[in-house]
């Protein structure tokens, strides 16, 4: 993509000579000022301008700057160039929180420990004024987010300054700038330009150039919803930015700020918010704002450079597709060039075009976040609408009867619905559920979404925040939420419904399925629930699911107790939940990876020694002469060594992960093949490093079991269930399998499995005992009961022969 045609120009102080010299002009008195030769480098920039051009489109705003005190001959060359200022992002990434003590302004603190100095108030703005707009004379973009910018900089020397050239601002997150006293009153300028007819040339010239508007969480922007009513309140921040909206529109500028389309309470944020502030009159309309640009937030490429590329699309096209540095996009192709700006990037094009619902083909428009996000299923990518997605349709609208009014009413109802199109009444009302007809807001509770989580749910703000709380999830996982909707078939999918599908799952799938495989192979089913069909991708992002990817078979399993889901993407591989018959999980996965890696080194060494055995025959029988036959066979014999001893327990192991279905992809080359007769110890199996015990040893029962403790974030209900944990092998044994164990005093403080109680519980097992202890204290009551009822019936004699 070519920059803007301002033809870049020797200073005029500055004479260049063919040998790539620049000579400076005479001095007034006649003599010669010294002359300096260019470097490869600044000839090179110099002389060609389509590497110049590739060179501005592919360095950030910070490295242009850094060019430009490089040396005097480009300070001076950079400040003739206005290319080099077509696209300036001064943009600063969100500050990260941290925990540590910061200093106090007036502390003899060490430079060393001391945090850097924040820059001059007003500094920002002396570089607009001094640097960017005298040399910038072609500026097309500016990216000031996160910034301190002033708005009465910004609106009174900037925008007017380059309101022909400037097609673009952001000014995301700007406190500075306020909506009400800055943005709206320079509009209004050219708004009433726009409404009394400008026609002649000298004052067409004056009109905005400005095609795109970025003003998210500046000052005086509203993220929640509001009522109608509140665009009366001069206190309140609804009204700059519902006047935002419309003056963009009408002025043809593409704003980040938009309403959301669901009606009524379909969209989950209207609906949080009408009932939230207890209203009961479905005639009153909710405005619901959302950032467009919400999956990105407006920073393209990744900001992670250290971390490695993925070998699977995750769907984060804003990270993944595009290239750039610190947010600021990077590149010379014209869809994904630097001057290409965010939202008519193809990373945001595919996230908002052309989508329809999966159910009955309607036309679904950018919406919400919530909305995006709960409307769209992460398993198998289908998307529905705010009809579809709930377990009733919406009924339609009310016909109306005159053919005139209706007329009328369409076309002012098309004038005043621009941001929905084809829609016959305002999304906004809340009677929606009832087709307009005068009803309470109680019949809308019969309608429940038919997409639901997997297991952990995130949380959402009013405003539109998304924030996923929990041990080991990173940024990525946020990110990876964020990416709905995509189409279906392009590789979106979630890799694990993927294998389910295609038969991979379908012999490990309900629990009862699963105690099969147990039975049949302890190790490849720890080796399941550990790694999983899904080649080993663990991401704790929370799944929304539509009602097929919930009903397929091998995605979670119930809890023995609670029958709460326990999903094998989050709560199992995630080593929060507790197995029957194993150990904590995150023992049973460090145990695993370390005899993966000794069999990995073991076989290692075996090709190695395998490789000297040939090296060494092959020199031998070169030396006594050519090989016959014989010598062949014997060669190959010693070739093909034996990788185990234990033939059988080979055999065994690879029948065992053939039965249950599972990958053999552990890792690469001799590590995945050492994995499938790798006699790894199995937790509930007492025993050191050697062949598997015989069939009739206790294995447990595999049952899944919710965390004793929930995790920050998860709002599921806790399990009562008692599970107690061997004292010796830290085996984890359920309720249904400690049944027959010994209630004795000693075996209650100091449980021990089925394996381990033999050889380490019976001895100080206190059973006998007790039960003997029992049995004479039962006999000792007995004997004290037959003999007061002996007593009682000698008294009753006496009593009787008195009586007589």
């Amino acid at each position: 993509m070519a920059l803007p045609a301002c033809k870049p120009s020797t200073p005029q102080h500055l004479q260049q000579t063919a040998d790539g010299t620049i000579r400076q002009s005479e001095s007034g008195d006649g003599t010669n000022i010294s002359k300096s030769r260019l470097s490869r480098f600044e000839a090179i920039i110099a002389t060609n301008q389509p590497v110049l051009e590739s060179l501005l489109l592919q360095l950030p705003t910070s490295a242009i700057l850094d060019l430009y005190h490089a040396s005097t001959y480009l300070r001076s060359f950079l400040q003739a160039c206005p290319t080099a200022w077509s696209s300036l992002s001064f943009r600063r990434l969100p500050a990260v929180r941290t925990t540590e003590r910061q200093p106090s302004p007036g502390s003899d603190s060490s430079s060393e420990t001391s945090t850097p100095r924040s820059s001059k108030a007003y500094a920002l703005d002396q570089l607009l004024i001094s640097v960017v707009l005298p040399f910038g004379t072609c500026m097309r973009c500016l990216d000031l987010d996160q910034t301190a910018v002033s708005g009465h900089t910004l609106t009174s020397s900037v925008l007017p300054a380059r309101r022909e050239t400037l097609q673009h601002l952001s000014i995301r997150g700007c406190k500075n700038v306020s909506l009400k006293y800055h943005i709206l009153p320079y509009l209004n300028l050219f708004k009433l330009q726009q409404s009394i007819g400008v026609a002649d040339t000298k004052a067409r010239s004056s009109l905005l150039a400005l095609k795109s508007l970025y003003t998210f969480r500046c000052r005086h922007h509203r993220r929640r919803p509001y009522l109608t009513t509140s665009l009366l309140r001069r206190d309140s921040d609804s009204e700059p930015t519902h006047e935002l909206i419309k003056i963009c529109h009408n002025l043809g500028i593409w704003t980040d700020t938009a309403w959301c389309p669901s009606p009524g309470g379909r969209c989950f944020r209207r609906k949080d918010y009408f009932s939230g502030r207890g209203l009961n009159d479905t005639k009153s309309e909710v405005w619901v704002v959302f950032d467009r640009l919400w999956r990105s937030g407006n920073r393209i490429g990744r900001l992670d450079t250290q971390q490695s590329w993925p070998t699977a699309p995750r769907g984060q096209l804003w990270q993944d597709g595009d290239y750039g540095y610190e947010g600021e996009a990077l590149g010379t192709q014209d869809d994904t060039s630097k001057l290409t700006q965010t939202h008519l990037r193809k990373c945001h094009r595919r996230f908002v075009d052309d989508y329809k619902c999966h159910a009955c083909g309607s036309q679904i428009l950018e919406r919400c976040e919530q909305c995006s996000i709960r409307m769209h299923c992460m398993g198998c990518r289908k998307i529905l609408c705010a009809s579809c997605s709930y377990s009733r349709p919406l009924p339609l609208p009310k016909a109306l009867h005159s053919a005139a009014i209706s007329s009328k009413n369409i076309k002012s109802q098309s004038e005043s619905l621009w941001w929905v199109p084809n829609a016959r009444r305002s999304p906004n009302l809340m009677d929606q559920e009832s087709g307009g007809a005068n009803a309470s807001l109680a019949g809308q509770t019969d309608a429940t979404p038919t997409m639901e989580t997997c297991c952990m749910k995130p949380q959402f703000s009013v405003g539109g925040g998304i924030a996923l709380l929990g041990p080991g999830i990173s940024s990525d996982d946020g990110c990876q939420i964020r990416t709905a909707p995509l189409p279906r078939g392009q590789g979106f999918e979630d890799p694990e419904f993927v294998h389910l599908r295609k038969g991979l799952g379908r012999d490990i799938g309900p629990s009862e399925t699963l105690r099969i495989a147990l039975r049949e192979g302890h190790d490849p089913m720890l080796y399941w629930i550990l790694f999983g069909t899904a080649g080993g991708q663990l991401s704790m992002c929370p799944r929304n699911l539509c009602n097929d990817c919930v009903q397929t078979h091998g995605w979670k399993a119930s809890c023995q107790c609670c029958q709460q889901v326990v999903c094998f993407a989050h709560d199992l591989r995630g080593l929060k939940t507790r197995v029957c018959g194993y150990r904590d999980l995150s023992t049973e996965d460090r145990t695993i990876k370390e005899a993966m890696l000794r069999a990995a080194q073991e076989a290692l060494k075996l090709k190695q020694a395998q490789i000297k055995t040939m090296d060494r025959v092959t020199e031998y029988l070169q030396k006594h002469g050519t090989l016959d036959e014989q010598c062949d066979y014997e060669l190959a014999v010693v070739t093909e060594l034996p990788i185990s001893s234990d033939d059988d327990l080979q055999e065994q192991g690879n029948v065992e992960a053939d039965e249950v279905g599972l990958p053999l992809a552990a890792g690469a080359g001799d590590a995945t093949n050492a994995f499938t007769f790798l006699p790894f110890r199995p937790t509930a199996f007492n025993q050191s490093d050697g062949p598997l015990n015989t069939r009739n040893t206790w294995r447990g029962c595999a049952s899944f079991i919710c965390p004793e403790y929930r995790s920050v974030g998860d709002v599921r209900r806790k399990c009562s269930a008692m599970v107690r944990k061997c004292c010796k092998c830290k085996v984890n044994v359920c309720p249904r399998c400690c049944e027959s164990a010994c209630d004795c005093s000693h075996c209650k403080d100091n449980f021990h499995c089925p394996n381990c109680f033999p050889e380490f519980g019976s001895e100080n097992c206190r059973k006998a005992e007790e039960v003997e202890r029992q049995r004479q204290a039962e006999e000792v009551e007995r004997q004290k009961t037959a003999r007061l009822l002996e007593e009682k019936e000698a008294a009753d004699r006496i009593a009787e022969q008195t009586m007589e």
